[in-house]
């Protein structure tokens, strides 16, 4: 059995203690962390007493992604020769020997306010290009999963007043079609499994009480490609750690894989 997980952490140097215990209890093989707020150098250095190595695309301040993978797990990192996807920090890209699976992790743009073209049009076109990405290995037969924080929202039960987002860059149709297009090439959404809609969220503002009103959002998904869907059993909720002292506003979740 493997576990995947992915984290939208909000800055990991602030989240480092929360992080370490949800390893203490999960063991996850693989994580995936969206958000680190920081550059490859500040990265805190857990990591390596834990058995784990560490891929990280950071940039100061904002945005960043990183992998925490097993020290025993044969990787390889991919590049992405993309001028969209990587004009920012927001993707890692690796090749799990073990697995047989290529894991791509993204942290999307938010693309707010939709008034502004500018901001909108990227997010559109960054989720074109990981479209094409999938496209790409799903058509060479290749294993593939894509998971992260999407800042999407897919179906309109993912939050509790849809209405409240219909004309925002998360809930728009625009948005919605090009991730059903990113799913058309090929990609299952594993939740979409497992669990029913309005049921699981993964993400609570810090304002206006809504992790004390449960009024979240599920933005944080796993696309997984075909062949690979078989060996997916179930999909997890960290629930718990939004209501720890100083939490990120997301909340990780994982994967277990029968491999």
């Amino acid at each position: 059995m493997a576990i995947i997980a992915s984290w939208n952490i909000n800055s990991v140097r602030i989240r480092v203690e929360i992080l370490k215990e949800f390893i203490s209890e999960i063991k996850p093989d693989i994580i995936l962390l969206q958000e680190i707020k920081c550059t490859n150098d500040e990265f805190p250095n857990f990591y390596s007493a834990l058995n784990y190595e560490l891929i990280v695309n950071g940039q100061k301040g904002k945005y960043g992604v990183a992998i925490l993978i097993r020290k025993e797990l044969n990787f390889k990192s991919i590049e992405l020769k993309n001028e969209i996807l990587s004009s920012e920090s927001r993707t890692n890209f690796i090749y799990v020997d073990k697995f047989n699976l290529n894991i791509l992790n993204v942290y999307t743009p938010n693309g707010n306010p939709v008034e502004d073209k500018k901001k909108f049009d990227f997010k559109i076109s960054w989720l074109s290009e990981i479209k094409k990405v999938s496209t790409h290995f799903i058509n060479n037969l290749d294993n593939l999963l894509i998971a992260g924080d999407f800042n999407v929202l897919e179906n309109k039960s993912d939050v509790l007043n849809f209405n409240d987002w219909e004309n925002d860059a998360l809930g728009c149709i625009e948005t919605r079609k090009i991730f059903r297009e990113l799913l058309s090439s090929g990609l299952t959404n594993v939740v979409r499994i497992f669990k029913k809609p309005g049921t699981s969220f993964s993400y609570w503002d810090y304002q206006r009480a809504c992790w004390e009103r449960n009024d979240g959002l599920l933005i944080d998904h796993f696309l997984i490609s075909p062949k690979y869907l078989k060996f997916v059993k179930n999909i997890n909720f960290g629930s718990k750690y939004r209501g720890m002292t100083k939490p990120s506003d997301h909340i990780p979740i994982w994967i277990n894989l029968d491999i």
